[in-house]
């Protein structure tokens, strides 16, 4: 078996993954991003970069399948004008070099290498206010003579609609316009309209540089019959000063270099976009200055390591879980909170922000940056009808999705605004005034409620089951309920949590009539699923349109699915005799070394009964692969129940860094999850896929914190409730809330999963397990015993 280290391993403090072997089983990739304006680059290099929505501002090319080539990108290529030998700065896309380094940091990636007695360091990064991404290059002569070399920066635009683009390229190409702007000394690209819809924007580039000449014809800087790795211009003569009217664009400068034996220099290049031209040259000019741009670089690290590092932090005895709650996993719930499910290397990106992945978004976001959280609350709640029903979603370009949403959606919000309270102490927020999205307004308290009786009261099949509509939080069921008759099990479950989230609020306020209503719509809902859907030993999923179910010991594929366990648990809906076969059912028939697989068996037949999940191969996608975030669901529902040993089993086998993968089988990157590993059944069983933007990291950063270690906010002050696997005798916990520091060490000598705590504050006894809210800007020291 082959471990991760065979390529890399993270930096001591745990802010870093330092590749030193390029060539990775997948690319390896970054997110560099400030929220409008995002780069996402390899650690070779490849990549490509968007604003506000990747599906119509798209900047740079993205090719189809990029995860097995890792091409375009942004390329740097070097050439010795003496020997007529070149090479490029990083891997990607010529592949030749001495000595190789990337670290993929928080908020930048920087590449060093060495090649024939040259030494090349570039930083990337976003900066904090600008939508352009900035490469900091300096070269070295590490040799005893004189060089001279050329310096080509390199980048291939695309300009607009990615799928105009990928269907019609042979049209679209015809709209592009490239030029060099003597005065601004930058490459500009830009886009005719495509459907009468104009691409209101300049793509544009530049460098510190001064720069002898340029391309922006493709076919004159590549060649006839050359690629990436071997583009004319460098090979050959130089750049031709191509520009274009109708023709396939890239930006390219040919500048050159002279470096004295151990003499170093340092330029920058400038990828951006912009309104207009005195926009460009408002974001480019500064950013040729050196000393500029390095101050930049420095605000941007700073902005991340706050972001990411000054709100919770865990010190186990497991340091494996220790970086992944404190790092990696926080920074991918920001860039889900920053770019929802949009483009990854595997995921084209149409740029919608979904309901139920923003709301979980949000919801994680909480702890580490409430403002943000709320910002996101509100913006959910605006895109909700008036009688419960959210929308599908919104682009931060194209608008809202006004379109039909899928079932599930009405569970989120009233998840998140209790998390939201729980954490702020913030009542005053539920009465916020907030207006629905066809007409008329309420409060934010009211749009909680109205979401979880559009559930009971209309969108309910005649049984009083949810209905599944085109799908539930399972995308690829699209054709189960597709006739209007489909039942969502699973759903009925979310609905049955969403009624205790909305209870439990009721109660903190004083609202004794929605308690007592939101209590008589789940006991409801709890007997209705309890009468047609317990299968004998678990919990069916649901029923299509024409009453069949899923999830189902009936059924020769898809006997059992891991969803409708794990939440019928999170809505406390099994007696003792069902729950023990609901747990033999997790722990034994969904089991996997890798976590557990969302379904067994899986289809191997397209059922258009059922819908697309039909279509894939199975192991893969929905069809019975081990999705993360089912691993997460799982987590949840075991410390729930007290199972700490087997929801930290579980969360190891997820965990991206856990020794039970070989890395050349599962290929992803070892520091962010994916939404799946590839699952029994599948030749490439064990293979993740899908990586970065996966709500898997939301849901186990709550597990973590809250489920496992116990550091719970509540109404009335931090709650301490661990459930502890027999490995964590000790733990610390340093976390932020509502104003205070509160530095919590805990002791379990006895190895308890569950206990009474006995606690004491800066040296004074409390009783119960409620840490009240301080709110003074001091640090308070907690330390808590379990007996």
């Amino acid at each position: 078996m082959s471990n991760y280290k065979k390529y890399g391993n993270f930096s001591a403090d745990g802010t870093e993954f330092v590749i030193t072997d390029p060539n990775t089983p997948r690319p390896w990739i970054n997110y560099l991003s400030n929220g409008e304006y995002c780069l996402i680059l390899s650690q070779g290099g490849g990549g490509f970069s968007y604003y506000l929505d990747p599906g119509i501002h798209r900047l740079t090319r993205w090719a189809p399948a990029a995860y097995l080539y890792d091409k375009p990108g942004r390329f740097l290529y070097l050439k010795d004008t003496d020997s007529g030998k070149f090479w490029s700065a990083a891997f990607q896309p010529v592949k030749k070099y001495d000595s190789y380094e990337c670290r993929h940091g928080l908020g930048y990636t920087k590449i060093c290498s060495s090649y024939a007695g040259i030494r090349a360091e570039t930083a990337f990064f976003v900066p904090l206010d600008k939508q352009a991404d900035v490469w900091l290059v300096k070269l070295t002569n590490n040799g005893k003579k004189t060089r001279r070399l050329k310096v080509f920066p390199f980048a291939e635009w695309l300009l607009g609609d990615w799928g105009s683009e990928l269907q019609v390229r042979n049209l679209t190409v015809l709209m592009n316009e490239g030029k060099f702007d003597k005065g601004l000394k930058a490459i500009l690209a830009s886009k005719f309209p495509w459907g009468n819809t104009p691409w209101p924007y300049y793509g544009f580039m530049g460098t510190s540089l001064k720069a002898g000449g340029y391309d922006i014809d493709y076919e004159n800087f590549i060649g006839r019959y050359r690629d990436y790795e071997n583009p004319a211009a460098v090979e050959n003569g130089g750049c031709t000063n191509s520009e274009v009217r109708g023709g396939n664009m890239i930006g390219a400068f040919e500048c050159r270099v002279t470096l004295r034996p151990g003499e170093s220099k340092e330029f920058t290049v400038v990828v951006g976009i912009a309104e207009n031209k005195p926009a460009v040259r408002k974001a480019l000019d500064p950013l040729r200055n050196i000393n500029t741009a390095k101050r930049e670089f420095e605000k941007t690290k700073d902005h991340w390591r706050d972001a990411i590092l000054n709100n919770i932090k865990v010190e186990t005895p497991d340091k494996d879980f220790d970086r992944s709650v404190n790092i990696w996993i926080k920074y991918q719930v920001y860039m889900n909170n920053q770019w929802g499910r949009s483009a990854t290397y595997q995921h084209e990106g149409w740029g919608e922000f979904g309901y139920r992945n923003t709301s979980q978004d949000a919801w994680a976001m909480t702890a580490m940056n409430a403002p943000y959280a709320r910002e996101k609350m509100i913006k959910l709640a605006e895109h909700q009808r008036k009688n419960g029903q959210p929308l599908p979603g919104w682009s931060l370009a194209r608008g809202t999705n006004a379109g039909k949403p899928p079932s599930d959606f009405p569970i989120w919000l009233p998840m998140l605004l209790m998390q939201y309270v729980k954490e702020t102490g913030d009542k005053d927020i539920l009465k916020k005034i907030v207006k629905f999205y066809d007409a008329g307004a309420a409060t934010l308290y009211e749009h909680a409620k109205r979401a979880t009786r559009f559930l009971m009261d209309i969108g309910k099949s005649r049984r009083g089951l949810p209905l599944m509509g085109t799908q539930d939080w399972n995308d690829a069921f699209d054709r189960t309920g597709i006739g209007g008759k489909g039942e969502s099990v699973w759903l009925g479950m979310g609905l049955c949590v969403a009624l205790n989230n909305m209870k439990e609020l009721a109660s903190y306020l004083g609202d004794k009539k929605t308690a007592l209503e939101c209590e008589k719509r789940y006991d409801r809902m709890k007997t209705i699923i309890n009468k047609y859907a317990w299968d004998g030993k678990w919990y069916c999923y649901a029923f299509n349109d024409y009453g069949e179910p899923i999830g189902s010991r009936k059924n020769k594929e898809d006997r059992c699915q891991l969803n409708a366990q794990s939440w019928a648990i999170l809505a406390g809906l099994p007696d003792k005799k069902q729950l023990a076969g609901i747990l033999e059912a997790m722990d034994k028939y969904l089991a996997t070394p890798y976590g557990p697989v969302l379904f067994r068996p899986a289809y191997t037949k397209y059922n258009g009964r059922i819908g697309r999940i039909t279509a894939f191969a199975p192991g893969t996608k929905e069809n019975a692969a081990i999705f993360c975030h089912g691993g997460a669901f799982k987590t949840v529902a075991d410390l729930k129940l007290g199972r700490a040993k087997k929801a930290y089993e579980t969360f190891k086998q997820v965990l991206p860094c856990s020794d039970n993968k070989d890395i050349e089988v599962y290929k992803s990157e070892p520091y962010i999850y994916p939404e799946y590993v590839i699952g029994p059944g599948n030749p490439r069983y064990g293979e993740g896929a899908f990586t970065w933007l996966t709500g898997s990291a939301d849901w186990f950063f709550i597990a973590a914190t809250e489920w496992m270690l116990g550091i719970i906010p509540d109404f009335d002050g931090l709650r301490i409730d661990p459930c502890l696997p027999p490995q964590f005798k000790d733990y610390r916990v340093r976390r932020r809330f509502r104003g205070a520091i509160y530095d919590i060490t805990v002791r379990n000598p006895k190895r308890l999963a569950k206990g009474a705590v006995e606690i004491t504050v800066d040296g004074r006894k409390i009783y119960g397990n409620l840490v009240p809210p301080f709110k003074d800007k001091k640090t308070h020291r907690v330390k808590v015993m379990i007996k």
